[in-house]
């Protein structure tokens, strides 16, 4: 089942309303991404809504730190993380 849904693109107005707002961030290119990539957003979206709301403003607050990053310094930090993983 897992590889069917990521054989295809899913539209925005699939997303469950709880998906909708934890990626809406992404909602300007959603139909821009690889269903690759929608399906490993969607992956992140499950497990942050499963967090407990005070460790789900540590996401956010991680998230606004990262945006305020120079495109190198995130550059920097995505290749750190893909190493340690």
């Amino acid at each position: 089942m897992l590889l069917a849904a990521a054989a295809h693109a899913e539209a925005w107005q699939t997303l469950s309303p709880a998906e909708r707002q934890a990626l809406a961030p992404h909602r300007q290119n959603w139909d821009n991404y690889t269903p690759q990539q929608q399906q490993r957003l969607r992956q992140g979206a499950q497990r942050y809504l499963q967090l407990p709301p005070n460790e789900r403003e540590g996401v956010r607050e991680q998230q606004r730190q990262y945006r305020q990053l120079s495109p190198q310094e995130q550059r920097k930090l995505r290749d750190e993380y893909r190493r340690d993983r």
